[in-house]
């Protein structure tokens, strides 16, 4: 039960990163520069508390715990980060919650499934079947129409999820997830402090409550969930895990719907089963041929 209800509090403040963007952008009016400045900042300055308390450990016998984090981070993976952080912002802009969470899932799964293929391991015919699914789920999401969400702020959100992959694919190499991910944001917090210049000059100052929600984003949505996160994912399995994160666009749904009136429009219903479910069976697939080949 432990387990259950840290899992759920996780994958919470996973979705809360799409309700607070859009909180500040939409409900309170703040411009996206300022939104990712003050979010990757906060999430910096958060690790950097999180490391000084020693919540984020160095690796025994080592050297101190700033060395460790900049040498498990990689300037590869604070790009990746950087511009995930920009093109989820502009992107929320305009974006649905739901529709766009739902967009970042599928995409993280095909850039990792592109990069398998790169390295030569290619899905089964039931992983590709699962793909096309929930690509052709995706397709009908963005196709023209009244309740389509806006095709450039797709077209970000599928950035989003590819450089999500290229993100997650950095990591691999590291022996502290968590020293890593406090590294790579200490690294983007030099890009965070650009765009915040960048924004001083170009935009207005928003709301007070549209700094706390970035902060809020940044410093617990962003680096506590992190660090969370890794601390519950080593109780699962890979696939399990990847199923389980299949949950985020339907909690993102329900807070948008309850802190930020958006509507669930029929087509994000009915576009949503292909694309959660040929996912879920690409994954369960992957699932069956590892324990066959046990």
């Amino acid at each position: 039960m432990r387990l259950f209800l840290l899992t759920l509090f996780c994958l919470t403040l996973f979705a809360s990163n799409s309700i607070f963007c859009r909180a500040a952008l939409v409900t309170w009016g703040m411009e996206p520069l300022q939104y990712a400045a003050v979010r990757s900042l906060s999430a910096a300055a958060m690790l950097a508390l999180m490391c000084l308390m020693r919540v984020v450990k160095p690796l025994e016998g080592g050297a101190s715990v700033w060395k460790q984090a900049w040498e498990q981070s990689s300037w590869a993976g604070t790009f990746y980060l950087f511009v995930y952080m920009i093109c989820f912002t502009v992107a929320y802009v305009d974006m649905p919650s739901a529709a766009g969470t739902l967009i970042i899932n599928i995409s993280i799964q095909f850039g990792m499934v592109g990069w398998g293929m790169i390295q030569g391991v290619f899905p089964s015919r039931r992983q590709t079947a699962g793909l096309v699914i929930a690509f052709a789920g995706l397709a009908a999401l963005m196709s023209p129409g009244l309740t389509a969400p806006p095709l450039f702020s797709s077209f970000l959100m599928v950035v989003v999820g590819l450089v999500w992959s290229g993100y997650t694919l950095c990591g691999r190499a590291a022996q502290s997830g968590p020293l890593a991910a406090a590294g790579n944001f200490f690294r983007c917090a030099i890009g965070g402090a650009v765009v915040g210049c960048l924004a001083f000059v170009l935009e207005e100052a928003a709301h007070p409550m549209a700094y706390a929600c970035a902060v809020a984003a940044g410093a617990v949505a962003t680096a506590l969930s992190y660090t969370l996160w890794y601390a519950v994912s080593s109780r699962y399995e890979l696939v399990g895990l990847s199923i389980i994160q299949l949950s985020v666009p339907f909690i993102t749904a329900f807070l948008a719907v309850i802190l930020l009136g958006e509507p669930i429009t029929l087509r994000l219903v009915l576009c949503s089963v292909p694309i959660l479910g040929g996912i879920c069976l690409a994954l369960l697939a992957k699932k069956d041929e590892a324990k066959r080949a046990a």
